[in-house]
């Protein structure tokens, strides 16, 4: 009963701290490019700036937990806490750098506290549902990601004040389930792992292993290097400047596409727990590559439907990629943080490229089969279409 209680919790944790975080984005996009009139290369460089540090926490807290199993969630409560300090940070900025800093300590707080709770929600459940339970948390960080955007459509007419508040009472509830979850613990069975002399002797032989998740890696960094336009900073600026609507309806289009990929992203894990992990995995890298190119076309209700689908591919990408972590390598925190690294990596380089080619490109447009798709989309799913071929040729069963 207790674990159920546990779960629960973590899941709410997805939810609320999502929302947290998501608030206050297209705030600071809108702030950004308006107020401090950044360019697309600028307000791109807010998600990259964030997913630097991200990567780099990612893998030391993916270590630690190796270390010390569930105590690294109190690491995540500590983290949420001060996260809801640093957020009122940007209510100070007076240029960009000043924007991007704030940014920066936001993803080193991120990396840690979000990587602590993905490995102790998947050391607490038994691998056969394993999948489907990262696929819930997942999912519930998307409706996160949904009403965050809807709570800022709600007050985008409001002082930017207003937003960074509720930001920060919602990283204070945040660190409140965290420590709840970490003291919770103490009383349950879960995470009840003890140290063996063959699991003491992994070494050299597990860091070996560790080399075969590099495919998986490389696919992970590929799909975040386009993801991190569609969940970044600049997906706020391109429906709104693309498509002539406004700052309230570019964050509810952003809301319910990802609602309505929960769905499909949730059937993805399940023919992961039931098919395979790398069979689920190829079918979501062919729905992204369809849906990132699908997003490239000039009329709206055409580019939402591919956005829908990448959406969709990307809600089944990162709970089989965890999956994959967590099951198939006894370094699990380890492997766990390089895989969120890559996928900060990809973000970081995709964020600067992508928002390079929108100043670059944005009124440029090519017809392809007749369809008039824009330029800047097209090269930025090169990635996702490198790694599909990845996956294809080179992830194997470890």
């Amino acid at each position: 009963m207790l674990n159920k209680v546990l779960l629960a919790l973590m899941f709410a944790l997805s939810f609320i701290g999502t929302i947290a975080f998501r608030i206050s984005m297209p705030a600071i996009a809108f702030f950004t490019r308006r107020v401090l009139e950044a360019s697309a290369l600028s307000v791109g460089l807010l998600t990259s700036s964030f997913f630097t540090a991200r990567a780099i926490f990612s893998i030391i807290t993916g270590s630690l937990a190796d270390k010390f199993c569930r105590k690294v969630i109190y690491g995540a409560s500590l983290c949420f806490i001060l996260n809801g300090l640093v957020v009122q940070l940007y209510a100070l900025a007076e240029s960009v750098l000043a924007v991007l800093c704030v940014r920066f300590l936001q993803g080193m707080l991120n990396g840690v506290s979000w990587v602590s709770v993905q490995f102790v929600l998947g050391k607490s459940v038994s691998e056969n549902v394993r999948g489907r339970v990262y696929a819930i948390y997942f999912a519930l960080g998307t409706l996160g990601i949904a009403a965050g955007n809807i709570l800022y459509s709600i007050f985008s007419n409001y002082p930017m004040v207003y937003i960074l508040n509720i930001s920060s009472a919602l990283f204070a509830i945040s660190s409140m389930l965290s420590l709840i979850i970490g003291l919770s613990f103490k009383g349950s069975t879960v995470l009840n792992i003890k140290k063996t002399k063959k699991t003491a002797a992994v070494g050299k032989s597990e860091e070996r292993r560790l080399i075969k998740a590099v495919p998986l890696m490389v696919v992970v960094l590929g799909t975040t290097f386009f993801s991190s336009m569609v969940r970044g900073d600049l997906i706020y600026i391109y429906i709104n400047e693309s498509f002539n609507v406004t700052k309230a309806i570019a964050a509810e289009v952003v809301a319910f596409t990802s609602l309505i990929a929960l769905i499909g992203g949730y059937v993805l894990s399940w023919i992961s727990d039931s098919f395979g992990d790398l069979f689920a995995l190829k079918i979501a890298l062919t729905i992204a590559v369809v849906g990132s190119i699908v997003m490239g076309a000039n009329v709206f209700t055409v580019a939402i439907m591919g956005l829908v689908l990448f959406y969709i591919a990307n809600s089944g990408i990162l709970p089989i990629s965890r999956r994959i972590a967590i099951t198939h390598y006894r370094l699990g925190g380890t492997t766990l943080g390089l895989i969120n690294a890559s996928g900060n990596i990809g973000a970081v380089i995709g964020a600067f490229v992508i928002g390079y080619l929108y100043d670059v490109f944005n009124r440029g447009s090519v017809v392809i089969l007749g369809a008039k798709l824009t330029v800047f989309v097209l090269l930025s799913s090169l990635t996702l279409i490198a790694s599909l071929i990845v996956s294809l040729l080179f992830l194997k069963r470890s």
